[in-house]
């Protein structure tokens, strides 16, 4: 029988207007019922045949079933029913009543009637209950009759054998997705971490404890685990991860609610766990109040803003209604970040400019015309190999491009500039990570120096000058940024390796692309000018566990299936990042995840006398000697420079 059924129902919805008609049947035996159940304890009228009767059979039937129409109750499909469908009955019922309540009132006392009614109030409001637990009752025996078919009916064989992890709002939309799909799933159950719900059954799926989760996993024949709630800590993400694998589960994870489609969960939105689930932390809240108030409604110019970095700054920047200036020279990725401005946040009012930090002249002939309020510098070489074969190329672009938007930006008053650095800058051992210490030093803008930081003699303009306030944030590496490990990793693992790690030791800090740039935006208004921001980047990775996570998450063995090969450390790469220098420390701020460096003194006529060597050395014919010249100028003045398997290491004897 059940089989039967289950052949039957299967991907077979009732008909809209079945349901109505099955409803409209319902209404009419519980008003039958109210007038039975009231016969036997009233005699004063004599139901169904006196005139009381007939009244409210004609009327309750009519209003009760045009309330559950237009409330769409006929459109839920049964077999899903939730929660929400039964407060959607509930409130076409209180309508209904209402609606005969009134019509008895009208009768009453506008017809001429005196204190007759026109039909008794006992029966509306007894009608009423009766009413709710028919079409609730219908409702559920249709979904535990359903549940039960597809249960017995369900070949193991032939079916996604699914464990939910996470017995909440989030686990019952995921189980109702999948009973839903054209995919045969069987659900074997849901592990919690709630004690009191062990044993207990949801929609007949049995909830078990997370403490049996190793058995469970292992005996139990489980296909696919999805991930169904958002409190779980990255940790454990990693431990049931890691488990699964062992036993050859697949992993997926369900998005967060915001992300749903019209507020429901569907089959495609459950996705397969990424490594940036194991290794991103806890969402940062921003402070939108704050961000808004030093940013909302700015011309905000951003450089370097196709970048992974730049163009998230102006994804989060679209919430606070300003006018963003979009400057970078790499075309297509600009034309992309255009496209999806327009398509996603067509409010928001924007320009794209193609130029180079480089171009003086170009970058005042934009500053001159669009006047911004808040520059956001992220423009800049960034990959450590190729500037350190190329130090001309990272000296024009990191150093003079900075001091080009940064002078520019004293000279037009801007409010706020804001520089993307790296951790890199911290005791560099590569010329990348020295030429962005080198601008970090240029911006270092306390109030009182931002004059003689820029060789500023006018003193007329020294109010204008220092109204200027800069800021510089200082970061690890992000997430899937262009060009970073995890895109390289997923592509040589995608082509069946081998996956190359420089060194077994080698280890980095990560953090969201957007947790870097909600962090950003954080400290752009916190900052008064002069401080050089750090973000807490959690606890370093080692990038040999990140390789072998990313080759487990393809569902294949490190060293059997994809080869790990060790190349060894390439030009300029150190093995441990830091984000402090010996000489600096730090100061905490309101947020717990940005503090305050205070670096070591330097003397600022030293960075403009160097700055001024430099200049002349990149401006004269270049030569087999030029990189080596420019080197000894970044080393002369950051002396905690030191290069690490380079030619230029002997600079440093």
């Amino acid at each position: 029988m059940l089989q039967l059924i289950n052949k039957v129902m299967y991907k077979r919805y009732i008909s809209p207007w079945l349901i109505m008609a099955i409803d409209g049947i319902l209404i009419l035996i519980s008003v039958f019922f109210t007038g039975w159940i009231l016969n036997i304890k009233e005699t004063w009228f004599n139901f169904p045949f006196d005139n009381y009767s007939l009244r409210f059979i004609f009327s309750a039937f009519f209003i009760t079933s045009l309330s559950i129409y237009c409330f769409r109750v006929h459109r839920s499909i049964i077999r899903y029913s939730s929660f929400s469908d039964m407060l959607r009955i509930l409130t076409a019922l209180v309508v209904a009543n209402v609606l005969l309540l009134a019509v008895n009132y009208v009768y009453k006392y506008t017809s001429g009637h005196g204190t007759e009614d026109f039909f008794p109030k006992q029966l509306v409001i007894t009608n009423f209950f009766v009413t709710y637990i028919l079409l609730f009752m219908f409702r559920m025996f249709v979904r535990w009759l359903f549940e039960k078919a597809y249960h017995n009916g369900t070949d193991s064989r032939f079916t996604i054998k699914t464990l939910i992890f996470g017995a909440g709002h989030t686990g019952i939309a995921t189980a109702n997705a999948l009973l839903s799909s054209d995919t045969k799933y069987y659900i074997k159950g849901f592990l919690d971490d709630d004690k009191t719900l062990t044993g207990k059954t949801i929609q007949g799926i049995k909830v078990w404890s997370t403490d049996r989760e190793e058995y469970i996993l292992k005996y139990k024949d489980i296909d696919q685990l999805i991930i169904a709630t958002g409190r779980i800590t990255n940790e454990r993400k990693a431990r049931i991860f890691e488990l699964c694998h062992q036993n050859n589960i697949k992993v997926l994870t369900v998005p967060r609610v915001k992300y749903w489609v019209d507020g429901k969960l569907t089959e495609n939105s459950i996705k397969e766990i990424q490594i940036e689930d194991l290794l991103g932390r806890k969402e940062i809240k921003p402070n939108t109040t704050l961000i808004s108030s030093v940013l909302g409604n700015k011309r905000i110019l951003v450089t370097g803003a196709a970048g992974s970095i730049g163009s998230e700054i102006v994804r989060q920047l679209t919430k606070y209604n300003p006018e963003i200036l979009l400057l970078d020279n790499a075309e297509t990725p600009l034309f992309n970040i255009e496209n999806e401005l327009k398509e996603k946040y067509p409010q928001v009012k924007h320009t794209i400019l193609i130029a180079d930090i480089r171009d003086l002249k170009h970058i005042e002939d934009i500053f001159v015309k669009y006047q911004p309020q808040v520059v956001f510098h992220a423009a800049a070489y960034k990959h450590v190999p190729m500037m350190e074969r190329e130090p001309y190329e990272a000296v024009i672009t990191n150093i003079f491009g900075t001091k080009n938007v940064a002078d520019l930006s004293l000279k037009y008053g801007v409010q706020r500039f804001i520089m993307i650095s790296t951790d890199k800058a911290v005791n560099p051992t590569n010329v990348m990570g020295a030429t962005k210490r080198y601008a970090e030093m240029i911006v270092n803008t306390e109030k009182d120096s931002a004059k003689l930081s820029f060789n500023n003699d006018n003193e007329d303009k020294k109010e204008e000058c220092c109204s200027t306030k800069f800021i510089v944030t200082r970061f690890g590496n992000v997430l899937g940024s262009n060009g970073s490990v995890i895109p390289t990793f997923r592509h040589q693992i995608s082509v069946g390796g081998p996956v190359t790690v420089t060194h077994k030791d080698i280890t980095r800090y990560f953090m969201t692309i957007p947790e870097a740039a909600r962090l950003v935006l954080e400290a752009a208004t916190m900052g008064n000018g002069g401080e050089i921001f750090l973000f807490d980047m959690g606890q370093p990775v080692k990038i040999d566990d990140l390789a072998r996570k990313m080759i487990k998450l393809s569902g294949l063995e490190p060293d059997k299936d994809i080869e790990i090969k060790y190349t060894g450390l390439r030009h300029g790469e150190k093995l441990y990042e830091e984000l402090l220098a010996k000489k600096e420390n730090t100061l905490p701020t309101y947020h717990e995840k940005i503090f305050i460096a205070k670096s070591e003194d330097y003397s600022r006529a030293s960075v403009n006398k160097h700055l001024e060597e430099l200049e002349q050395i990149v401006g004269q014919p270049f030569d087999e000697n030029t990189n080596m010249q420019i080197v000894k100028n970044i080393k002369s003045l950051i002396t905690t420079f030191k290069s690490n398997n380079s030619e230029f290491a002997v600079l440093d004897a």
